[in-house]
């Protein structure tokens, strides 16, 4: 599995790499100082299987980044790893296809747990931010009993191939279940959409 680390704070990024490869050391991991040479590592090797991405390197904006990263490597887990902490930012950053977002101020057992689970394929948002994600939609959109199960899955990090053999159904009707879930819930990718899960279950009746 290989790790994109881009990130200008050489100290940051050290001890980011130090704690994957002492957690995971089956892990590749690879470093990136600046927007430049992280953009160059994409051409050069194609999309890693996990990019953690600061917001806040010297020569580019993230979100700038961000969205190049998405252009290039679609099906790469982007992962922000940030000293910014403005839920707004967040929400950007997960409208802008960000999987999970990971603050900096973060202490090292829930850094290590935040890293453990977007390593697993799981969403990770800081506490009190998958609300204010969630804000953005007023109402709680109603799902049949089917997709609410597709949607449990997706919130375990499953993908749809492992969601078609936990239903007993194809892969095919399981795309088109997500694809309906992304519809009716208002929301652009899986990321969202899990979010919008864990909000959905704390408020759905017993």
């Amino acid at each position: 599995m290989d790790v994109l680390l881009v990130d200008d704070h050489a100290l940051f990024r050290a001890g980011l790499k130090l704690l994957l490869e002492v957690t995971r050391p089956e892990l590749r991991v690879h470093e990136a100082v600046d927007a430049r040479t992280a953009l160059g590592w994409l051409r050069a090797h194609g999309a890693p299987d996990l990019c953690l991405l600061d917001l806040e390197l010297k020569d580019h904006p993230g979100m700038l980044v961000l969205h190049a990263m998405r252009a290039m490597a679609p099906r790469a887990a982007i992962v922000i790893v940030s000293a910014t902490d403005d839920p707004a930012a967040v929400c950007s950053c997960i409208e802008a296809g960000a999987m999970s977002y990971i603050p900096k101020s973060a202490s090292s057992e829930v850094l290590a747990q935040a890293l453990a689970r977007v390593l697993a394929g799981e969403v990770f948002l800081p506490e009190g931010f998958a609300d204010a994600v969630a804000a953005h939609h007023d109402a709680l959109p109603v799902l049949t009993p089917r997709q609410r199960d597709v949607l449990r899955l997706l919130n375990r990090g499953l993908p749809s191939k492992l969601i078609a053999r936990e239903l007993g159904i194809s892969e095919y009707t399981v795309k088109d279940h997500i694809a309906s879930i992304l519809r009716i819930l208002g929301v652009r990718n899986r990321t969202q959409a899990v979010i919008l899960a864990r909000h959905l279950t704390l408020h759905e009746p017993a």
